[in-house]
């Protein structure tokens, strides 16, 4: 009877009348009297809720739930109440997090990840990885960050939890976009986005999206990027959701300074400055303010970029922001070097590098790449323990097949013939299942066998691509350093030089760009081919279009003419960025290998039996009969540098683009009268012709 007036008590007190106040104090006297009553378990529930409350976007009381959480946390392990212990430490490592008390909320969740794996619901584990790669992330611990969230993700797939595995791919989509590792960003991304379309997350699509909108940025795809910036803005407006109003506000700024429209970029990034302020957001304000300062950078206000940078400097050092304090260094390296201050500017610099390296390095990428490794073996153990589960079940159910045939064979003699006829049958048709079951384990152990080293190649073959990226990236920090202070000595003592001293500095000059040249042709080698199978098409009008756009000064400046004669293109699957660069480099061949006469460039393509032959043909110097084959090798140059400039690496990286659709490329030219470059696209990569949106007439 007493129990019955209890919970009739809990009930009353629960509900937000006059005569109990607020909801707080309302739950503050229901733990009153399960103090006194010393229940536990709904002590620890109590807590817990009341704890949610305080935490709430209504509230953020957050020093305050903290405390009930932490109760909560000390009553349920006492009582052993594993369950509700992860609860009230999930809520509290939540409030922390919230206060940007990184360190504390780390410990919370990996006290968390220690309670035992059978008294603990193993969602909430998973959930606590995510939180510890998050953090991890703004700390600039980005091995530690791909660890955590690939472990979260191998338990939202076993639990078959698709909005954790969302928020996983979006996690680890952040981490590879601050590793500069866009086109991964870009796939993890993408996956994220495909789920919540799917579940209907609209706060996790806004993310999504702003977050595609950043990837496009990076890869310089400014349509691309300010469409999912606009989208992810009127999304946000339309959940009056703030903290996405205000990443959306800087995307859209970041935008504005790409079209060199600087006066619109500062308005918006101020805007998402004062927002992320107003929710304490300090991490966001850092980041909008090294924006906001790279780009009075651009509109040669270094004075200001100074301010704002070194506000951000402070608020990174109190957050102990690692990855956000590399990049105000190497701005503010800028900063003084625009300011004409080289030792200051030198100083910070140094104080990038040193930084960058330890947060960007060959170690923290391999154990990114075992942490990924480790998750697929995990995530395939699982698999041959559900598969041994389903075969026990496979091998009773035999069992009892045999036990009723038995029984139907004593009580029914009248069928025996039928079932001694019935025997032989089966028996023949069991020798025809051990002969089909044993070429199906041949054939499976072919098929792992091929597995394990179409595996082993794209370890390999993902190896050398990051060994390229890391190799031309560190190489350019010391080469523009080089070039940076050759200039400067240029600029303020080349009055004091005499001639050969003068020729010297050019010559340094010289050779950095060269050597910058030959990085990052050799960093597009690397990429080419390297990418998984393209699965979208891309309309080739379209890629025609923006060639003739990014070649429009120099096809005035050589006085070149460009002739596009087939204006109904296929589509072709392939990426866009590739295709762009192949007939990019073609066209600009034609151009550079030029003859006497103006330089004419002429495109063309044709329907052939086996699919499309595209051509681009020149009048330009030609290709003796000898050296056909040998154009497509890698550093193969036929002429000197004081000829014709170039690093011998663009024809062998189409060759690759070429081979990712399944073509082939070839040449075909009559020395000193022109060449023409031919490439193919197989009928499995083609889509019927279209016609452009806008004509793209001959550009004199």
């Amino acid at each position: 009877m007493k129990s019955i007036c209890l919970l009739l008590f809990v009930l009353l007190v629960q509900i937000p009348t006059q005569a109990w106040g607020s909801k707080v104090d309302s739950l503050l006297n229901t733990i009153e009297l399960l103090q006194k009553e010393e229940n536990h378990q709904e002590l620890v529930k109590t807590h817990v809720k009341l704890g949610g409350f305080l935490s709430s976007k209504s509230e953020e009381k957050y020093e305050k739930a903290i405390y009930h959480y932490d109760h909560a946390t000390e009553i349920a392990l006492n009582e052993g109440a594993y369950a509700l212990a992860a609860e009230a430490i999930y809520g509290s490592g939540i409030s922390h997090t919230r206060m940007n008390n990184f360190q504390k909320a780390l410990k919370k969740f990996h006290h968390l990840l220690e309670l035992p794996e059978d008294k603990t619901e193993k969602k909430i584990k998973g959930n606590a990885n995510t939180q510890i790669s998050t953090i991890y992330q703004k700390l600039g611990n980005y091995e530690k960050a791909f660890e955590h969230q690939m472990q979260g993700l191998l338990i939202f797939e076993v639990e078959k939890d698709s909005t954790g595995i969302a928020n996983s791919y979006y996690n680890i989509g952040t981490i590879f976009f601050y590793q500069l590792q866009y086109e991964k960003a870009l796939e993890s991304y993408k996956k994220a986005k495909e789920i919540c379309d799917a579940l209907g997350k609209e706060h996790i699509i806004y993310s999504c999206l702003a977050a595609l909108g950043s990837v496009y940025a990076k890869l310089n795809l400014q349509k691309e990027s300010l469409d999912y910036n606009s989208r992810s803005l009127e999304l946000a407006e339309k959940l009056n959701y703030k903290t996405g109003i205000a990443y959306a506000k800087g995307n859209i700024g970041s935008n504005f300074v790409a079209q060199k429209n600087y006066i619109k970029a500062e308005e918006f990034y101020k805007e998402a400055i004062q927002l992320k302020t107003e929710i304490g957001d300090k991490n966001g304000v850092i980041g909008n303010k090294v924006e906001l300062a790279q780009l009075y950078l651009q509109w040669k206000k270094a004075k200001k970029a100074k301010k704002y940078l070194e506000e951000a400097l402070i608020s990174a050092k109190k957050l102990h922001s690692r990855g956000r304090q590399s990049d105000i260094y190497k701005n503010l390296a800028l900063v003084h070097d625009q300011l004409d201050q080289p030792l200051i500017a030198y100083k910070y610099n140094k104080n990038y590098v040193s930084l960058k390296d330890s947060l960007l390095n060959e170690k923290t990428l391999e154990e990114m790449g075992q942490s990924k490794r480790r998750f697929d073996v995990q995530k395939s153990e699982h698999e041959i323990q559900m598969l041994k589960k389903g075969n026990e079940l496979l091998a009773k159910n035999e069992e009892i097949r045999k036990q009723q045939f038995c029984l139907f064979a004593i009580t029914s003699f009248a069928f025996l013939m039928f079932l001694l006829w019935n025997r032989n049958k089966l028996k023949y048709q069991n020798k025809v299942n051990k002969l089909l079951e044993e070429k199906n384990l041949l054939l499976n152990s072919k098929n792992e066998e091929i597995h394990i080293k179409n595996k082993q190649l794209e370890l390999s073959n993902e190896d050398l691509q990051q060994f390229a990226y890391v190799a031309s990236h560190d190489l350019k920090e010391p080469l523009r350093m080089i070039g940076s202070y050759t200039q400067l000595l240029k600029r303020k003592y080349s009055a004091s030089f005499d001639e050969s001293g003068n020729e010297f500095m050019h010559y340094i000059v010289d050779a950095v760009g060269r050597m910058e040249n030959l990085l990052n042709d050799i960093l597009d080698f690397s990429r080419a081919g390297s990418q998984k199978l393209p699965t979208t098409f891309v309309n080739t009008n379209d890629v025609v279009f923006m060639v003739e756009s990014n070649l429009r000064h120099r096809l005035e400046m050589l006085n070149a003419t460009l002739v596009i004669k087939n204006k109904q293109l296929p589509l072709i699957k392939a990426h866009r960025t590739q295709l762009l660069q192949l007939l990019q480099n073609l066209i600009s061949n034609g151009m550079k290998f030029r003859g006497e006469n103006d330089p004419i460039v002429e495109i063309d393509a044709s329907p052939s039996k086996s699919g499309y032959v595209f051509s681009v043909k020149d009048n330009g110097i030609g290709i003796s009969e000898e050296n056909l084959e040998k154009v497509f090798e890698m550093f193969r140059r036929l002429h000197t540098q004081d000829e014709y400039e170039g690093t011998g690496i663009g024809l062998a990286t189409c060759k690759r683009i070429v081979a990712t659709w399944g073509g082939d490329i070839w040449v075909e030219s009559v020395e000193g009268e022109g060449s023409t470059f031919f490439f193919s696209v197989p009928n499995v990569a083609l889509q019927a012709a279209v016609a452009p949106e806008m004509e793209t007439a001959p550009v004199a």
